[in-house]
């Protein structure tokens, strides 16, 4: 237990005066910024670390000693060591130069655990491209797992003095504890203070052999290998024996091979090798390497690889997942490549079928929503938006960066407001906006709505019948808005309205603007909300949002277990509903998913 009354996980080993000087390292502002737990194998390095990162990651830590993110290096290359911090500390990176640059424009003091960096696929590229940067910001600390003359410890330069820890060193041990804790193992106390030593504990066995592995792969009746019936730990040691042999390269010709070992030791054996399926993982990466469950792997390479290898595609499809990739149209699309899409919107009226996309400079173009065929072009630019919406008449309404609406009226109006009334009914929302208008959604399936709209305050207005009503719903911002029309026969009752928002506050708020909004979030997060999209399906309402960091969330409000989280390795910058279909954007393009695929 601390001085403050927290409970923390006991220190086995006799290691109290190491743990408490660790305390201090966190305590004390002054000290180097960098702190180097050594000693030889087996003395207990890595069981201190983890007692440390087990202690100092509970919300209830105090601030100064918090561990915002711990990255285990064992296995680790730079690439995926990067990606998996970027998942652990909630930022959108590929790059150590990307995770670096939103570190520092987050700027909150961040002290990282880096335990086993000796183990790492390649320790001096991981702390040269990725640890020495991240010592560069001013509010970052590390504490780090790395023997002193190892290449990982070299690598750190010779920058300012590190605090080291040498644990074979007595005073980070306390003998009579150390020797009670071995008579309680059966260990003997004249090992002191080697932990491993004292139980006897050898070294490491030898890595098997590429061949050695294979043979321990099952086979079906036909003799080929049996991948899902292969543990995910064999065909790990299967990827880092090729990637030691030489062998990685001709092991992508079987996509499921990635899907279905560890993602690290499949980017480490893949590092510097090129290809179709290779170049997939390299997008995906950020969201494959934290992801445990083979099935959400599939789903997440098979929609990187969509229109650019259908072969990859298929053998990806033996592993059904809560998702499946419907189109995309990836940079490689070549002329079907729309560019990036800042905003996406459901077609109605006169674009119903379709998917509106805006680019950055304001291009606002369509695509087929079942199946990604591009469309026509409507506004060639350039005027960036923040938000565009098709209303139930057809008539398309842009919201720029500077908070002001255009209208695009369609040659044949259909049912619902004509232009003159929707401009009405927006100049009303725009007064009784408190500041400018940050995204606005229409509703489909009432004919007679105007779209709803957000503001830089945080609330949300709605214009029925002349009459509008504001709700404030965020803190900060309102980022993203959708809607969706619930309970109609469709014929003499269209329904009632549903707005979905999300915030700069990471909030997801649901409002029926004929009632009031719900006493509490529907989810929350840390990190801006990117975008949201609402729709109705068989099960009821389903909702979908995008936080900053990449993930996807999509909630069946009517189920309380109904969640199903996605990513797709790139950050999320809008959503629509469309056709039964999630269509997500962002810098690489728009994607289509289908839920619940099975």
């Amino acid at each position: 237990m601390t001085t403050d009354g927290r409970r923390i996980p006991p220190l086995l080993a006799g290691r109290h005066p190491a743990g408490l000087a660790l305390f201090g390292w966190l305590d004390d502002a002054r000290a180097p910024r960098l702190c180097r737990v050594s000693g030889p194998p087996g003395v207990g390095k890595s069981h201190l670390l983890d007692w440390l990162a087990t202690g100092c990651t509970r919300p209830e830590t105090p601030a100064a000693r918090r561990i915002r993110a711990v990255l285990p290096a064992a296995g680790h290359s730079l690439s995926s060591a990067v990606w998996s911090l970027g998942v652990r500390l909630g930022l959108s990176a590929r790059t150590a130069q990307e995770l670096t640059a939103a570190l520092a424009e987050d700027g909150r003091p961040t002290v990282i655990c880096v335990p086993g960096l000796n183990r790492a696929a390649d320790p001096a590229a991981l702390v040269t491209g990725l640890l020495r940067p991240l010592l560069e910001l001013p509010q970052v600390r590390l504490v780090v797992e790395a023997v002193t003359g190892s290449p990982g410890a070299a690598a750190f330069g010779p920058g300012p003095a590190p605090a080291v820890m040498e644990l074979d060193d007595p005073q980070w041990t306390d003998r009579e504890r150390f020797g009670a804790w071995c008579l309680g193992h059966g260990g003997d106390p004249g090992a002191y203070p080697n932990a491993a030593a004292a139980l006897g504990r050898s070294e490491r066995p030898r890595p098997a052999a590429l061949g050695e592995l294979a043979a321990r792969i099952p086979v079906r009746p036909d003799g080929t290998p049996d991948l899902l019936r292969t543990e995910q730990d064999l065909l790990s040691e299967f990827w880092t024996a090729a990637a030691r042999e030489g062998g990685a390269g001709r092991m992508q010709a079987d996509p499921l091979l990635l899907v279905l070992a560890g993602p690290v030791a499949v980017t480490a054996a893949l590092e510097g090798e090129d290809g179709t399926v290779a170049r997939a993982w390299w997008a995906a990466g950020p969201a494959l390497v934290e992801q445990a469950d083979p099935a959400q792997r599939a789903a997440t390479l098979r929609a990187r690889l969509l229109g650019v290898d259908e072969a990859a595609v298929a053998r990806l499809s033996a592993v059904p997942a809560a998702w499946a990739g419907a189109w995309a149209l990836w940079p490689s699309a070549g002329d079907a490549w729309p560019g990036p899409v800042t905003a996406l919107a459901a077609g109605l009226g006169a674009h119903a079928g379709q998917v509106l996309l805006a680019g950055p400079t304001g291009a606002v173009r369509t695509v087929d929503a079942a199946t990604g065929r591009p469309g026509s072009l409507l506004v060639p630019g350039p005027r960036p938006l923040r938000a565009l919406a098709a209303t139930p008449g057809g008539t398309v309404v842009l919201l720029d960066a500077g908070g002001r609406t255009e209208l695009l009226a369609p040659p044949r109006p259909g049912p619902g407001l004509d232009p003159y009334a929707l401009g009405g009914a927006l100049e009303r929302l725009r007064a009784a906006a408190a500041g400018e208008l940050s995204t606005l959604a229409a509703v489909p399936g009432l004919s007679g709505a105007a779209p709803a709209v957000g503001d830089v305050a945080g609330g949300v207005c709605w214009d029925e019948d002349g009459v509008v009503r504001r709700e404030q719903l965020h803190q900060g911002p309102v980022t993203a808005l959708a809607g969706a029309a619930v309970d109609g026969d469709g014929v003499s009752d269209e329904g009632f309205p549903l707005l979905v928002s999300g915030g700069f506050d990471g909030v997801v708020r649901l409002w029926g603007p004929r009632s009031e909004p719900m006493p509490g979030p529907l989810d929350r997060r840390e990190g801006p909300v990117t975008a949201v999209a609402a729709g109705i399906g068989a099960a009821g309402p389903v909702v979908a949002a995008a936080w900053e960091d990449g993930l996807v969330r999509v909630r069946w409000p009517d189920d309380p277990d109904g969640v199903l989280d996605l990513r797709l390795g790139s950050p999320v910058w809008s959503l629509a509903l469309a056709g039964g279909l999630l269509v997500i954007g962002g810098p690489e393009g728009p994607v289509a998913v289908r839920l619940g695929a099975g």
